[in-house]
C-alpha cells in the first residue's frame, strides 16, 4: 500500500508551505487508495511547542487534510520526542557495526579546521580525525563511504547523482540519547511504512544523506519527490517580511478553507486542461505528481482573492443558510436581521462582489447605517460604485 507522511516541526504557526506539501502528500494517497500519516518531528527541543503544535494540528484537521493516521487521533507513537529508546536502538546497532562512530572534537577545534579549508579554497567538511579512534562518547556521525554514486530517482525531477566525497561524516546525534533529524527521520519512514518521501525541493540535499543511513541500517530507501518552492512575485523565497505565510492569518481574514485548498493546489500543479476550480473530489482524481512542476511557483495574491471570491459566490447561491453560518462571526455586530442580510447578499447586484468573508462587513455596514460621520453619497459612489436608486431598489427587494 502507498504510505505517504506529513512531519511538521512545531517551531512556529502552520506555514503555507507546509499546507502546500500536506495537500500533495493527501492529494497522492487518496490518488492511489493508499494513507497519509501525519507525525511531529520535536527534535528542536529549545524551540519546539506544544502552542506551535496545536496550532498545526488544529489548522491541518480545518482544512481537512491531515491524513488517516497520527498526532491528530490522538494515537502515541507519532511524535519523536516519544520515541527516543526506538532511535537510540539504531544509533547503537550503527556503533556497533562500525557505521558509525563517536568524535570528540570541539566547536573550537572544528572552526579552526573549517577556516583553513577556507583559506586554502577546499569546501569546509568534516577531516575524519576521530574515524579510528575507540571512543565510548560524544557526537555520533555517520561513516561515509569514501567512493560511493549515491543515486534516486526523484520522482519530480528525474534521476539525480551525488558522489559520496561532496558529502562528510555528518553528526546523526548529540549523544545516545540525543538523535538528530537525519537518524530520526529515516527511523520514522522506516517504521512508519513510508513508500513515499514528498516534501519541498529545500530538502534535496537531505536525501542523499538519508539514503546512506537506510542503506547502512540495511533498509530499503522509499521513492522522492521534491516539489517547487513557493516564491513571492519578485521570485524570492516566500517569507513574511514580503506575504503573510501563516495559515492564520489567511482564515482569520476570511479566506474559505476550501478555497485555499483549491488555490495551494495550483501552486505547482495543473491540469492539461488548465482547469482553475476544483472540488477536493476532482482534485483528487486528476493529481498526479507528473503533472508537478519543476520550477518555483508564485503566490498571487489577487489569484486567490479571485478563487475566493468564486467560492463565496457559489456558496451563497447553493446554500445561503450554511454559508451564512461560517459569515455570522463576521457580521455580529451589524444586524441581527439575519433574514434580510441573507436576500441583500443573493440580489444579483451584489453578486460577486465579495472577495473575502471580511469584505462583507464592511459592504453591509453602509447598508445598515454603521459608518459614522460618512456621507451616504460618498459610499455609495467610491465604495459600491453603484447609484443612490440601485442601492434603494436593492433594499426594497430584501424588504
Amino acid at each position: 500500500m502507498i504510505k505517504v507522511r506529513i512531519p511538521p516541526s512545531p517551531t512556529g504557526l502552520l506555514h503555507i508551505g507546509t499546507v502546500r506539501t500536506a495537500l500533495y502528500n493527501y492529494l497522492f494517497a487518496k490518488n492511489k487508495g493508499g494513507k497519509m500519516i501525519f507525525r511531529i518531528e520535536d527534535t528542536d527541543k529549545e524551540r519546539s511547542t506544544k502552542e506551535f503544535e496545536k496550532d498545526i494540528v488544529d489548522g491541518l484537521v480545518k482544512l481537512g487534510i491531515a491524513g488517516d493516521e497520527g498526532i491528530h487521533k490522538g494515537n502515541k507513537g507519532f511524535r519523536q520526542s516519544e520515541r527516543t529508546g526506538i532511535y537510540q536502538k539504531y544509533l547503537q546497532q550503527l556503533l556497533d557495526e562500525g557505521k558509525a562512530y563517536y568524535c570528540e572534537c570541539t566547536k573550537e577545534r572544528l572552526e579552526d579546521m573549517r577556516n583553513k579549508q577556507r583559506a586554502n579554497k577546499l569546501p569546509p567538511r568534516y577531516d575524519g580525525t576521530c574515524r579510528n579512534k575507540k571512543l565510548t562518547s560524544g557526537v555520533i556521525r555517520l561513516r561515509v563511504p569514501d567512493d560511493k554514486e549515491i543515486k534516486f530517482n526523484d520522482l519530480v525531477r528525474g534521476e539525480t547523482v551525488i558522489h559520496s566525497k561532496e558529502l562528510d561524516d555528518f553528526v546523526i546525534a548529540r549523544a545516545i540519547d540525543d538523535p538528530l533529524y537525519h537518524l530520526t527521520v529515516v527511523a520514522d519512514d522506516h517504521d512508519m511504512e513510508i513508500t513515499h518521501v514528498i516534501r519541498g525541493e529545500d530538502h534535496i540535499s537531505n536525501t542523499p544523506k538519508q539514503i546512506l543511513i537506510f542503506e547502512a541500517l540495511g533498509w530499503k530507501p522509499p521513492e522522492f519527490a521534491h516539489l517547487p518552492l513557493i516564491l513571492n512575485e519578485d521570485k524570492s523565497k516566500l517569507s513574511k517580511r514580503k506575504n503573510k505565510v501563516s495559515m492564520d492569518d489567511y482564515l482569520n481574514d476570511g479566506y474559505l478553507p476550501e478555497a485555499i485548498i483549491n488555490f495551494l493546489a495550483l501552486l505547482g500543479w495543473n491540469t492539461p486542461d488548465e482547469q482553475e476550480i476544483f472540488s477536493m473530489e476532482e482534485l483528487i482524481e486528476k493529481f498526479s505528481l507528473d503533472r508537478v512542476h519543476k520550477g518555483g511557483a508564485i503566490f498571487d495574491l489577487k489569484k486567490l482573492d479571485w478563487i475566493n471570491g468564486e467560492y463565496i459566490k457559489k456558496e451563497i447561491t447553493d446554500d445561503i443558510d450554511k454559508f451564512f453560518e461560517k459569515l455570522t462571526p463576521y457580521i455580529k455586530d451589524i444586524s441581527t436581521d439575519s433574514d434580510l442580510i441573507k436576500k441583500i447578499l443573493k440580489d444579483p447586484d451584489f453578486e460577486g462582489r465579495f472577495k473575502k468573508l471580511t469584505d462583507i462587513p464592511n459592504e453591509l455596514s453602509a447598508l445598515f447605517g454603521k459608518v459614522a460621520d460618512y456621507p451616504l453619497d460618498l459610499i455609495i459612489k467610491e465604495k459600491f460604485q453603484i447609484t443612490s436608486d440601485m442601492l434603494k431598489q436593492v433594499l426594497e427587494k430584501a424588504k
